[in-house]
């Protein structure tokens, strides 16, 4: 017999206060590991749609050097950054006012991936990312939706990329099934056919391979309840329709929306197999895409074949432009029908809250202290912008989760569920700034030998070691998990920072009728110490009419 558990009613969620910025128009570059690709898009004032102003790609081969040496040497980075710089260039010229920049699988995987970022960023003052796998698929699956508005029912995407492949099963309203797998075309190239030479035995080693990989995918999307239609996206994907319109006689006819039929792609494969053994040049593609066509090609026959669909369709948007539609949802400057992906970000928390049995209310409540602190002391004793905010209340929510794990040590387990939870709508870089923010909430101060401290950014360490400043303050004032505390109030005395006096920050808190802060009090005599040598200042408390010193 099933036993279902029953969860109690819960208060209206409330997601994060921090306003996404960008907008109307968004540049955004994919470095992927094939090319580049600049998409400059702009908003209408309907807010229906969006414009797309112009498109710029470049081939970045030595890119693919670091999907085997797991390094990006100095010829690679050099190229990136020249490529950027004429990018953003051009997204300026074009009048864009936010550009954003997002790595994946190349980066993703390079030992110096985030030394890469960090120098694109300090070099070239552009907002780059990398992004998880998950959130790879997550952003193609929203560039679909946009492009493809009367897509329904259930549906499938393959995006074959060079260093990955994602695969995604959902209906217009939530995903079913996300995967990223090393299946990139460029990786199985450099895998299976030494010095870019197939052979029989190679080829056939291919689509083994593959076949083994996405065997276990086809059995979790079939428990799921499979699906009608099969949407390819990307470069290989359009590459092998370009073949097939110039076999058909219709080199002319509308790429988006092309459909492939099984049977023909099993002709174009074997054409490409034969053509590859000879020596032969690939005619309708690509002197860089030849290299590496019939290696995703295979992929797409396999995953066809495992998924048993009989066709593809053709998409041509993809990751870039689903980071323009995540972008403006979030502004309020897309509405679409595509409503409920406004915010992946607090999705993402509660999704991870929920998962492991978090204490819903108790993280509320620590949540919105620590949001209260953190605006009533910015402009005095920091700086911090909206985004790092958003950092902060995130770290909140999940500070407890570790709890799943178990009570002692709880503080580690959070790092560790938080920084592998698969968290969307966030880079790799912000999850490992809130995983580190919540192992922080509790326990010793951070510590070079600490997997918390050593393996964030050191422009991020700082952010993080305030941000479990504050939220140290707010887990105390809930420490009986009551949520005694109705208001919060911060008065600051005297000029922070003046190390030969001190300043006073107050703390005055409205209690619930009826309930005491006994344990609050004391618990922010505990952990007073960390916030004060932070931020130069010394704590009191104030209950009511009546004031707590916090010594």
């Amino acid at each position: 017999m099933q036993i279902r558990k029953i969860n109690k009613p819960r208060s209206k969620r409330t997601g994060s206060w921090v306003r996404v910025r960008g907008g109307p128009v968004v540049a955004c570059i994919d470095m992927g590991t094939n090319s580049f690709h600049m998409v400059v898009c702009q908003a209408t004032p309907e807010r229906d749609h969006f414009e797309v102003i112009t498109k710029v790609k470049e081939a970045v081969p030595f890119f693919r050097r670091a999907l085997s040496a797991h390094f990006i040497d100095d010829v690679a980075m050099r190229s990136a950054l020249r490529i950027l710089k004429d990018m953003l260039k051009k997204a300026i010229e074009n009048d864009a006012t936010t550009v954003i920049a997002v790595a994946t699988s190349a980066v993703r995987e390079s030992k110096n991936g985030e030394e890469v970022l960090q120098r694109i960023r300090q070099e070239l003052k552009l907002d780059a990312k990398m992004i998880s796998g998950k959130e790879e698929a997550r952003l193609i699956y929203l560039g679909v939706l946009w492009s493809m508005p009367d897509l329904s029912d259930t549906f499938a995407i393959v995006d074959i990329g060079g260093g990955s492949t994602e695969v995604i099963v959902g209906d217009r309203i939530q995903t079913f099934f996300t995967e990223s797998y090393k299946l990139g075309a460029a990786r199985l190239t450099q895998r299976f056919f030494k010095k870019g030479e197939p052979t029989e035995s190679s080829i056939r080693e291919l689509h083994d391979e593959v076949r083994g990989v996405l065997r276990p995918a086809a059995a979790r999307v079939e428990s799921v309840g499979g699906f009608g239609k099969l949407i390819g996206t990307s470069g290989t994907v359009q590459a092998l329709a370009k073949i097939d319109r110039e076999r058909l006689k219709r080199p002319y006819a509308e790429l988006h929306g092309w459909t492939l039929n099984i049977e023909r792609l099993e002709s174009i494969v074997q054409y490409l197999e034969e053509s590859s053994l000879k020596g032969d040049r690939i005619k309708g593609v690509s002197a860089d895409r030849n290299q590496t066509v019939l290696a995703g090609a295979v992929v797409l026959l396999e995953t066809m074949r495992s998924f048993r669909a009989t066709e593809t369709v053709v998409c041509s948007a993809a990751l870039r432009e689903g980071v323009i539609v995540d972008r403006f949802l979030q502004t309020g400057w897309l509405n679409a029908g595509l409503e409920h992906h406004r915010d992946p970000r607090s999705a993402s928390v509660h999704t991870l809250l929920d998962k492991y049995h978090g204490s819903f209310e108790h993280a509320e409540q620590v949540a919105r202290l620590s949001s209260e602190i953190f605006l009533q002391t910015r402009g005095i004793l920091h700086e911090y912008s909206e985004e790092v905010g958003h950092l902060l209340w995130s770290a909140a929510m999940l500070h407890d989760v570790g709890m799943f794990i178990g009570r002692n040590g709880h503080h580690k387990h959070s790092y560790y569920l938080i920084r592998n939870g698969g968290m969307l709508g966030h880079s790799e870089e912000e999850v490992a700034v809130i995983a580190s923010i919540a192992r922080y909430h509790r326990g010793s101060e951070p510590k070079d030998s600490h997997e918390a401290y050593f393996t964030i950014a050191p422009e991020e360490r700082k952010v993080m070691w305030d941000m479990a400043a504050i939220l140290r303050l707010a887990e105390a004032l809930d420490r009986s998990h009551r949520q005694v505390v109705k208001n919060l109030s911060v008065v600051i005395e005297g000029a922070p920072g003046n190390s030969m006096l001190a300043a006073t920050m107050k703390l005055n808190i409205d209690v619930v009728s009826g309930e005491n802060s006994y344990s609050e009090a004391w618990a922010l005599n505990e952990k007073k110490s960390f916030f004060e040598d932070r931020f130069h200042v010394k704590l009191e408390l104030s209950v009511g009419a009546e004031r707590v010193s916090a010594r």
